[in-house]
């Protein structure tokens, strides 16, 4: 097999000297229990007050894992820009994108905040939407503007114009929030761009999913995986009871809370190094992605039985307005 080739900086291993401790993002505890340890010095800990699970020690400047190298990118997507191949999460992103619209079925303003390459915001703009994102990445900022030709700021939220305060129908925060070291102050940041009676997306993966991935090979007699939490990059992993708590005690009244269908990643990086956006065939890797629907079809049925979701939903997806 071909070593795989990342576009970003992302490490296997991360030492002492890479880490910090931190207190709880929402309650500013520092009593809790730690879960498991990830890529040598990473812990996930659950808070003992508000029991919001979160990373700590976490990767210092986290956020910066994917300021890779263009041309390692262009590699992975050229057939996008081309046109020749679709984005593997096209399907995740049309869902998205159509429950937004049912909330909202006047298309307006939508500001995508981390929008990576630009994959949903290219959607949104083809689906009538006056698409508009901010990407911190310098590399991905470019292949957004230059390869999709996207309207898309180069810096963090904080520094987006003041201009551009309170002008946006719905600001989308897709597979993002989890990624936000300080997710309080973040979002009365994000109240800024909404109008009033806007609307706020948020995908993020289900905490409790992440519990399973962990505890089940555990009861099997396996050893659980080493990367269940992802936190080399993921600093908060919320529950629908933390995500739903999080916004609400910044102000957002949360209409819906629901399980978003699962990302099937792609499997090229397995036969010829390198990751790639755009779909594999599924026979590549039928037993994940087998899987993975049927976890989905069975969080679909918890969620009904227990009115939330539960332990086998992948992915958290809300809808919250601000007034």
């Amino acid at each position: 097999m071909t070593e795989y080739e990342r576009g970003g900086t992302q490490k296997d291993e991360y030492a002492d000297d890479e880490v910090v401790h931190v207190a709880c993002p929402m309650c500013g505890s520092d009593d809790g229990e730690t879960l498991c340890m990830e890529r040598g010095a990473i812990g996930v800990r659950q808070c003992a007050s508000c029991l919001l699970i979160y990373t700590s020690p976490r990767v210092k400047e986290s956020q910066k894992a994917y300021w890779g190298d263009y041309d390692k990118y262009v590699a992975e997507a050229r057939l996008i820009f081309t046109g020749r191949a679709s984005h593997h999460r096209d399907p995740n992103y049309v869902e998205e994108l159509e429950l937004i619209e049912r909330h909202r079925p006047t298309k307006g303003r939508l500001l995508d905040v981390g929008c990576n390459m630009g994959m949903l915001l290219r959607l949104a703009r083809s689906r009538g939407w006056d698409a508009v994102g901010v990407e911190p990445s310098p590399a991905l900022h470019r292949l957004a503007t230059d390869e999709l030709e996207l309207d898309v700021y180069n810096c963090f939220l904080d520094d987006v114009p003041e201009t551009e305060h309170g002008s946006f129908d719905v600001v989308a925060l897709s597979d993002v929030f989890e990624h936000i070291p300080q997710p309080r102050p973040f979002l009365k940041t994000v109240a800024r761009f909404i109008r009033p009676g806007g609307l706020l997306y948020v995908k993020v993966p289900n905490a409790r999913w992440n519990q399973l991935k962990q505890r089940l090979p555990q009861l099997i007699g396996l050893t659980p995986s080493g990367n269940a939490w992802d936190s080399y990059e993921r600093v908060v992993h919320y529950s629908e009871e933390t995500l739903r708590a999080m916004l609400e005690t910044a102000g957002f009244q949360v209409q819906d809370i629901s399980i978003a269908r699962p990302v099937q990643v792609p499997v090229w990086h397995e036969y010829v190094g390198q990751y790639f956006q755009y779909p594999s065939p599924w026979v590549l890797d039928w037993r994940r992605h087998l899987a993975r629907q049927v976890f989905h079809l069975v969080g679909l049925a918890e969620h009904r039985v227990r009115g939330d979701a539960g332990y086998a939903a992948p992915n958290l997806v809300a809808i919250a307005q601000l007034f």
